[in-house]
This record gives structure tokens, sequence and C-alpha cells, in this order.
């Protein structure tokens, strides 16, 4: 298609390659005639040179692309996944760039699972499975990936009145049952950091016991934050990276903090003291934006792991939630790891291509070629596909160099 420059009122250089991504400028001296305006040296190339611009004095720049880092994808201890994993671009206002990305999943790609467990009295039967799960989980994901860790914490609520009965004995021993073992209330504590010791696992669950509190949604939210944010505590790898949600309740979210006059937004911190959440009775739960926004950062997975009650409350959460699944536990809790290995081979089956926050100024699009029987089409997703292929554009409606073209 013949190139056309719909200029409007242009006086420099950095106006003309602004105005269309067709337009070039003539730098020659003596180009214009007299009594002509500025604006006759922005034209097309072909129209500049019938004018009699010459070709060294045409100013018409196109985009530069360039592989900064282009290793080969390889599987292996440090695999690589993505090519070109690094770009430089100078772009022109207005005209698109296209490349592509190639993606492949590495065989044997580490995984971090995070099993965060309610510890409400409801969920007595559950520890108690739990508690025998960690070489089972941990060999079950050996099996999938062939180099898997896994940890443990866990959470009731604030431990303040109206989701904890404040009273001095109750908050030592909140439980109903004086009979059997039974923890101070809490909030979050972290108990495990990610190992690939399942025996270790396994004994560290073994010294947990149920606690309580007295309204039925939980502080699930707070914990959620803090594993996401307490990357060190938690010991988050290079890798994929898994949050199970253990619960048989509903949670907490923003706003309801102020039942306890707690004003203060959460901060989306890590306030890990002595493996603790130390500002639970001081700040509000964070909102579900919040909580989607860290675990998209922190390219965290969660799989909530709940009763038949509240799977739809959590399957709603999860539409908010990218890349996330949903599975529903057994009364015991003894199907949890079915759960876990088919939601991770759901989670790890769809890739997503997605970009952080860009300047107004630049737009992208991508064509996905998913290489295995899909019609290319307009999203950056692939399902079920071992390699993709995209295709980057982008474009530019505003200008990125400003006034900084020669005025020639």
């Amino acid at each position: 298609m013949e190139e056309q420059c719909l200029k409007a009122s242009v006086n420099t250089c950095g106006d003309c390659i602004k105005s269309g991504s067709g337009c070039a400028w003539c730098k020659d001296l003596n180009f214009t005639k007299a009594g002509e305006q500025e604006a006759a040296r922005c034209n097309t190339a072909a129209m500049l040179r019938d004018k009699g611009c010459s070709s060294s004095g045409i100013i018409n720049p196109k985009n530069d692309f360039i592989k900064t880092k282009d290793k080969p994808l390889a599987p292996g201890a440090n695999p690589v996944q993505i090519q070109p994993q690094e770009v430089q671009l100078n772009l022109r206002p207005g005209l698109p760039q296209t490349f592509q990305l190639h993606f492949k999943r590495a065989i044997g790609y580490p995984v971090d699972l995070y099993y965060l467990m309610d510890l409400s009295y409801s969920m007595k039967d559950d520890l108690e499975n739990v508690k025998q799960l960690g070489n089972n989980l941990l060999t079950e994901l050996t099996r999938i990936t062939g180099n898997a860790r896994i940890g443990f914490g866990s959470f009731v609520d604030k431990t303040l009145l109206p989701y904890t009965d404040t009273n001095e004995a109750k908050l030592q021993r909140p439980c109903s049952d004086k009979s059997e073992p039974c923890q101070p209330a809490f909030g979050f504590q972290h108990v495990l950091s990610l190992t690939k010791d399942g025996t270790k696992f396994r004994d560290m669950v073994a010294k947990q016991h149920i606690s309580g509190n007295l309204d039925p949604p939980e502080g699930s939210l707070d914990a959620i934050m803090q594993v996401a944010v307490c990357v060190k505590d938690i010991g988050w790898g290079n890798s994929t990276r898994l949050l199970v949600l253990a619960t048989d309740d509903g949670f907490h979210m923003a706003g309801d903090g102020k039942l306890a006059a707690i004003l203060e937004p959460n901060k989306e911190t890590c306030e890990l003291v002595k493996n603790k959440y130390s500002k639970s009775n001081l700040w509000d739960y964070p909102s579900v934006g919040q909580i989607a926004r860290k675990l998209e950062e922190q390219n965290i997975q969660p799989i909530f792991a709940v009763t038949k009650k509240m799977e739809t409350v959590y399957t709603e959460l999860s539409k908010l939630i990218p890349k996330s699944a949903v599975g529903v536990l057994s009364e015991d809790s003894s199907n949890v790891v079915k759960i876990i290995v088919d939601a991770y081979n759901n989670l790890t089956s769809e890739v997503i291509l997605a970009h952080e926050a860009l300047p107004d100024f630049i737009s992208v699009k991508y064509t996905s070629d998913c290489k295995g029987g899909e019609s290319p089409s307009e999203r950056g997703k692939c399902d079920n596909n071992n390699i993709i292929t995209y295709y980057c554009f982008l474009f530019h409606p505003k200008s990125i160099w400003g006034n900084s073209w020669p005025n020639g």
C-alpha cells in the first residue's frame, strides 16, 4: 500500500515525524522555494524525492529492533523457556513493530508449593490427614516435575472482637473441647520454609494443633498477603509457584476491619516477627484486588482447596485472580493430593503472555500460534500446548521522542 503523509500544521522535523508513520522530512538547505513554508519539507519520502530532495537529505526513521539476550530454548537445571529473553526497541510514533516470542515449557521445571491451612476448630479432622501427607505430596510433585519443594503455614483470624473471643482464657485456649491439644488464637504463622525434605514437612506439621475463633469468615486474605510478600521467609525460588489454601469457610476482606475499629489499610508489606504476622490487629484485611495484584506480581498461582459448601464462593473469587484454580475437599481433606496434582496439571497446560503496565503512548497486541491445532488468534494465550509462538504488535499513538528531532 502506498504510504501517505496526512500532515497538519508542521514547522519542524519533530512535528513532521510525529504527524504520521508515512511522513518524512527534507533537511536540504535549498529545498524550499522563496516564500514557501517549512511545512513543504514534510511529505512522503517518494514525494520529497520527486520535488528534488536528495536521498541523504531525507529524514525518515524506521524502528530499530535488537535482540540483546537471545539464549536458545533449553531444559535442565537452569532452563530457558522463552526466546528471546530481552530486546531493545527504538520505536517511531505510529509505526508498528512485529517480532516473535517462542515459548516451550521445560520438562522438570522446579515447583514450589506452600500449603496454607485454616486451623480453626472446624478443620480438626483435616489437620490430622494433612499431618500424614508430606511425603505423599512431595513424591507426587517430584514424579511430575523431578524438582519440587513444599512449605507450610497456618491461619485463623485477628485476635479481636468480633472475630475472636478476647477473654484471656479463651485467647489462650479457644477450642471448645478441653481434652485435646489446642494452640492460642492467632492470625497467620509461617511454620516451614520451602524444603525438599518431606519428612521435615511431616514432622513440623505434626507439631501443629487446632485453634479457634468466633465468626465464620476467616483471615485467609491476611495470610495470603504475607505468603506473597514475604519472599525470603517463605523461600520462593525461580520456579512454578503454587499456593494451596485449604479452608472450610469464607474470608474477611478490606473494610471488615472496621468491625474491630481497624481503619489502617493493608500496606502490602512483609510483617513477620518470629514467624507471626505482627500487624494482624493493626491493619485491615487486604482487598481482593490487592491480593490479585500481589499474587500476579510474585507469579504465584493459588489453588483453593475448599469444602463443597464453599465451592461457589471460591469459584467467584477465582474469576478475579488470574491463574487460579478451585478444588473441592472431602470432609477430612483425604483427597487433597489429588486436588493439588489435578490443579497443577490444569494450570501448567495453559500459557498466558502478558505485559506489565506501559506508558499511555504504547499499546501491545498479541497473535498466538499455538501449534496444537488451534487457529491463530488475537489472544496472548494457548491451551494444552508445549510450544507456543507469539507475534507481538506494538502501536504508538503518541510521540515518545517529544521535540528531540532536529529542526532541519
